[in-house]
């Protein structure tokens, strides 16, 4: 077992929310998203699992412009966030492997600026929502992961 799924089994990590002042609901729909990226075909993938009042719903994308797996990522989550508002989920707690853009989202410390515009679109789907949570899980607790071996 990888080091970090125990520790996060031990210690799960804890749900920063996005929007301040605002304390959690009761209920959430739950968001899992992952990306990935072929670099030989220069195609990426995005995936998203909602776990909501009307089931389980899934999203897969793929894009050809995207210029590495660290923006497919990115996009996951915008993807994914985007989906859950189409779905009338007003309140979501989003999970995603990439501790990097976890940080970058919760941070103080700004994306690169390449993925700026991600960071602003990310946060406009937020405002359009009553609550987001966000926090990073090991990758072998993502299941979002699964929809690209569909």
């Amino acid at each position: 077992m990888r080091p970090a799924l125990a520790n996060f089994l031990i210690k799960p990590t804890t749900f920063v929310s996005l929007k301040t002042k605002l304390s959690k609901p009761v209920t959430t729909a739950l968001l899992q998203t992952d990306g990935s990226f072929n670099h030989q075909i220069q195609m990426s993938r995005t995936a998203s699992i909602l776990h909501s009042r009307q089931g389980e719903l899934t999203l897969s994308k793929t894009y050809l412009d995207h210029v590495s797996s660290t923006e497919s990522e990115w996009c996951s989550i915008l993807d994914g966030l985007k989906f859950a508002v189409k779905k009338d989920e007003g309140s979501v707690d989003v999970e995603n492997d990439n501790l990097g853009i976890v940080d970058h989202i919760i941070g103080s410390k700004k994306p690169p600026r390449l993925f700026m515009d991600y960071y602003l679109q990310i946060f406009k789907e937020v405002r359009g929502l009553d609550y987001v949570g966000i926090r990073w899980i090991p990758r072998e607790m993502n299941r979002a992961d699964d929809l690209f071996r569909i």
